[in-house]
């Protein structure tokens, strides 16, 4: 909200009942924010535009919105700006200007809001008792006889490996809460199970999705822990570096279309 640029003649007020709804609102019980509301010189249009091209360094348009309020008829504006995220920290960080007119002036509402990242506890994490673990594709919807000839499961004993490959699943970040829009996905996984010993007790098992929002679901000790994101902290996606420590290629991504 410091950022925000205060156009020639603002004058702050409290809440104004036609900017009672923010213009645009995360869907995620991870956000923090605080508005702010000012009348200010000019129409809307101008107003936007002057704040536009008075942000400090860093910030990008990042969305617009365009409406009539509900029974006034009168027209209300949104600009959406943002600076880039904080890796693993924050994932979101926006100011959110909403203006409609109001007699000779604009009134504008400003939400400044940030999405941060949940930590992921231990009992969320790959138990260091993992020695063995298997790795299977799920073809999902596309079936491929030769998906399914080249594409092979596997199973990696050296302790060290599956160390290495822990390692990686618990640094990825957990999946942000909300409701988002994901690209189709047709099935397609790499399962993972985690083991203490062959044949012995499973200690966590994980399904990597391919396609849709990559979303990686897990359960520990029994138990559905909160879903990850495939991309960790840095280097290719989870699967890809699965099988890039174990050594093994999968010509064929499963539940990829023949």
């Amino acid at each position: 909200m410091a950022s925000f640029p205060r156009p020639p003649g603002a004058a702050r007020t409290g809440p104004i009942a036609s900017l009672s709804q923010s213009g645009a609102r995360p869907v995620t019980p991870d956000l923090a924010s605080v508005t702010r509301w000012w009348r200010v010189p000019g129409r809307p249009q101008e107003v936007l535009a002057w704040i536009r091209a008075h942000l400090p360094p860093g910030f990008t348009p990042a969305g617009t919105g365009v409406g009539t309020s509900a029974g006034s008829g009168s027209g209300w504006w949104t600009r959406v700006f943002a600076l880039p995220a904080v890796p693993n920290v924050l994932t979101q960080r926006e100011l959110v200007v909403l203006a409609v007119r109001s007699g000779s002036q604009t009134a504008i509402r400003v939400d400044a809001q940030v999405v941060w990242l949940p930590a992921r506890p231990v009992a969320e994490r790959i138990p260091p008792a993992a020695r063995v673990l298997t790795v299977t594709p799920v073809f999902g919807l596309n079936p491929d006889s030769r998906a399914e000839r080249l594409d092979r499961a596997f199973t990696v004993t050296d302790p060290a490996t599956v160390a290495r490959i822990a390692a990686v699943v618990n640094g990825l970040t957990r999946f942000p809460d909300g409701a988002f829009s994901c690209p189709a996905e047709s099935g397609g996984q790499m399962r993972l199970t985690f083991f203490i010993r062959p044949g012995g007790p499973v200690v966590a098992r994980l399904g990597a999705q391919y396609g849709g929002c990559g979303v990686v679901s897990v359960r520990i000790g029994g138990r559905d822990m909160p879903g990850l994101s495939e991309y960790p902290r840095s280097g290719p996606p989870l699967p890809r570096q699965v099988l890039a420590i174990a050594g093994v290629s999968w010509p064929v991504e499963p539940g990829s279309a023949s």
